[in-house]
Formats: structure tokens, sequence, C-alpha cells
């Protein structure tokens, strides 16, 4: 059975509310029961005040006087006295006594009256007590006064709601919505919602907001991928059926046309490739982690890139200090910081041009390794700049129409991958820099 985070608020903080308002009053009569009562202080003054003058009145005018005394008290201290005639004395002692302490329930007294009478003089102490004892209930909870009670109630029904009212808004604005989400809506945002709340709730929310925010950009990115490798795969596609047609329509070329079937299939075989292994890295962590030298990784790139720039004669060099070259630990995947570091200087040998130098420096500071690769090519316009690392982006080059845009953005996520980070600027000097730094390994 599905039970209200609201009522359950409520009505705990209404019953806590209770229990301690009935705490603090139990506590408060325990301890002022210790005490003797306010009302036995008043009754006994005032019973020593009206026996002493009622035995002074008798002794000195008699009974009548007496009488007319007492009808001029009030009713209830009028039923608390009574008088008796004695036929005989009670002692032989002549003076008076006191049978009964003034602190107990009755006092009583031996008096000779002015006419020679003895008499009697009853007091009933615990009768006056009554008479200003406030009446109680005799309830052991709820034994606040009426009034109190149900204004207290009242009060701690209508704070209790406005406090769980307080606390599941926000709530159910998270539920709202992480439905909407659900239903593929990311631009729901809930912080603007909070108001002037600024607690652990509006936190989540703020929170909530930027996880919708991340999700919406992934998603968009997802769908500009997946637009771009449709727009990447067409044009392929397209140059193999028109090669099966041409073969079909003319026999003498097939052998041409099987050439150009072999080469349109070895470049989607490569740029499926490329996808596979931007796929492969395009998440926050990496699988098969291993411990790797990074100065001999970054020296078998540059080995095999100088291979291939013979060509084109361009030269390139290889700089870190002999502390990087003997202990360059980085923990990660081999494999894929491989295929970031030769992609960036392969990009760096396509923007060079015969006679150049490609520079790749590898050195450390405190907590990371930089791998910088400098080329003297054209450089990059600023405003494109951002935009290099992001996949199917192509600058034009000498050696443009040998890439698919894929090398720099497959690069980017094995460095992020790795938790570290990768940056382009523009030489002073021309050409390009493109900077990677990667966090080290201690042990």
């Amino acid at each position: 059975m599905r039970r209200s985070l609201f009522l359950k608020i409520l009505f705990g903080f209404w019953i806590t509310y209770i229990a301690i308002t009935q705490s603090v009053w139990l506590v408060f009569s325990y301890y002022s029961s210790q005490k003797e009562p306010v009302e036995n202080r008043i009754a006994n003054r005032i019973v020593a005040l009206q026996f002493n003058s009622a035995v002074s009145v008798l002794e000195t005018h008699g009974i009548d006087a007496l009488n007319r005394m007492i009808d001029k008290w009030p009713e209830a201290d009028r039923r608390s006295v009574s008088l008796m005639l004695l036929k005989a004395p009670l002692s032989a002692v002549s003076e008076r006594r006191s049978l009964i302490p003034l602190t107990d329930d009755v006092r009583v007294e031996q008096v000779k009256s002015a006419d020679g009478q003895n008499y009697l003089l009853k007091y009933d102490v615990e009768a006056l007590r009554k008479e200003y004892r406030p009446k109680r209930s005799g309830r052991i909870l709820f034994n606040l006064p009426n009034p109190l009670l149900i204004l207290g109630a009242i009060g701690g029904f209508l704070f209790s709601a406005l406090l769980a009212w307080h606390l599941t808004k926000p709530m159910r604005q998270l539920r709202s919505g992480f439905d909407r989400v659900s239903q593929g809506d990311l631009d729901v945002r809930l912080y603007p919602m909070m108001g002037k709340r600024r607690d652990e709730l509006s936190d989540m929310a703020r929170d909530f907001d930027s996880m919708v925010e991340r999700l919406k950009l992934l998603v968009d990115a997802r769908e500009q991928l997946l637009h771009d490798v449709s727009h990447e795969l067409r044009s392929p596609l397209a140059r193999l059926q028109l090669a099966i047609g041409l073969a079909r329509q003319n026999p003498h070329n097939v052998e041409s046309s099987l050439e150009r079937i072999e080469q349109e299939s070895v470049r989607l075989d490569k740029m499926i490739g490329e996808l596979l292994t931007l796929s492969r890295t395009d998440a926050t962590g990496i699988s098969d982690e291993e411990y790797f030298d990074l100065y001999g990784l970054v020296e078998a790139v540059v080995s095999d890139v100088r291979y291939e720039a013979q060509i084109p004669g361009v030269a390139i060099e290889l700089e870190a200090d002999e502390q990087v070259q003997n202990e360059a630990t980085v923990k990660g995947n081999a494999e894929l910081m491989r295929r970031a570091v030769e992609n960036i200087v392969r990009n760096a040998l396509r923007f060079s041009s015969t006679g150049q130098l490609i520079n790749v420096a590898l050195s450390q500071n405190e907590n990371e390794f930089v791998i910088q690769v400098s080329d003297r090519g054209p450089g990059v316009d600023e405003d494109k700049l951002s935009s290099i690392f992001d996949p199917f982006v192509r600058i034009k080059s000498a050696m443009s129409g040998k890439g698919y845009g894929l090398g720099l953005a497959i690069a980017r996520k094995v460095v992020n991958a790795h938790r570290g980070s990768i940056e382009a600027r523009n030489a002073d000097g021309g050409g390009l820099i493109i900077q990677i730094r990667v966090p080290r390994w201690t042990a």
C-alpha cells in the first residue's frame, strides 16, 4: 500500500509536538507536586488568622460576639468552623491547649468563654483548602486546560502541515521533472522553480538541471553524429553502386570497377573502424586499464610517422628530458592512447609541407604529463579552433581528402577517458599547437 510522504511528515511532526507539550506539562506537574501547594499556604494563613480571632473573641466577649463575627465571614469559611459546648473540661489544665497542630487537616482547641462555659472550637482546614484548590480534570494525558489544548492542537497541526508542504513541494517538482524527462522532454528546469530556497533540496534541483543539460548535450551529439555518419557513408556507398552499375553495363570495365569497389570498401572499413573507436571511447571511463610507459609510446608513434614523413620531406623531432625518459608511467589503455597521439601527429603531418618541422615534446609537472605537438602549417581560423575536435569537421589542407574528420574527435574522447584534457591554439609564428595533459601515476 502506497503511503504519502506528506502525511508521514504531517502526522509525525504533529504527534511529536503534542508529545513534547505533554512531557513538559508532566515534568512541571511533578516538580510542583514536590512543594507545598499554594492553596495550602493560603488556607493555613487564613485559618491562623480566623482561628486566633475566634478564640480571642470567645474568651473576651462570649459566644454571642463570636457568632456575630462568624456571620460576617464568607460562606466557605463559615462552613469550616464548628463550636461545641462541653459539659466538663477535657483537661484539668486551665490554660488553652491546642490538640491538633495548625499544619494538619483539622484544628481543634478547648476554649473557656467569658461566661465561664467550656467550648470545643473546631476548624476544618482541609475543607477550606478545597475551596482554593484549582479543579483538575483527573486525566493523565491531555491534562492541559481545554482552551489551551484546542489552541495547541490546531496550531500544531497548521505548523506541521506548513512544514510538510514546504518539504514535499520540491520533491513533487522533482518527481514531475523526472516524469517529463522519461517522456523525452529535456527542456525541463527545476532550479528556477525553487524560488528563494537555498537548501539541500535546491542543490538537488540544480544538480537535476545539470544532469538534464548534460543529457540534452549527449542526445544532441548522438543525433548529430548519426546524421554525420549517414551523410559520410552515403558517398562511398553511392560510388560502390555506380561501380557495380558500370561493371554490368560494360563487361570490359569489370577490372577497373572491381578496383574502384575495393578502394571504396577499404575506405568504408577505415571509416567504420574509426567510428567504432570513437564509440568505444565515448564514456567517462575506459576498460582494460593497464600501466604503460608514455615516453615509449610517444617515441614509437613518432618513429612510425617519421617513416611516412620522408615522402613529403617533413622532419619530426622528439624532445623529452632525461627524467621523463626514465619514468613516465600512466594508467589507462595503451592502445587507445597510442591511437590518440598518432592521430594528432598525423594531423600535423597533413598540414605540413616540404622542409617544415614538426616538434613533439613530452614534459612533466607535479601532477601530470604534457604532450605538445607543434607544426609550421597554416594554422586554423580562431573561430574554428573550438570545433576541430568535433566529429567530421575537416580543415582544408594540402593533403585534404585523406581523412574523415574523426582523428581529433577520437583523440579528445581518449584523453577525456583518461581524465586528462586537450586543447589547441595557433602558434605566434604560424602553425597549430595541440597540447595533451594526462595525469601522472604515482605508486
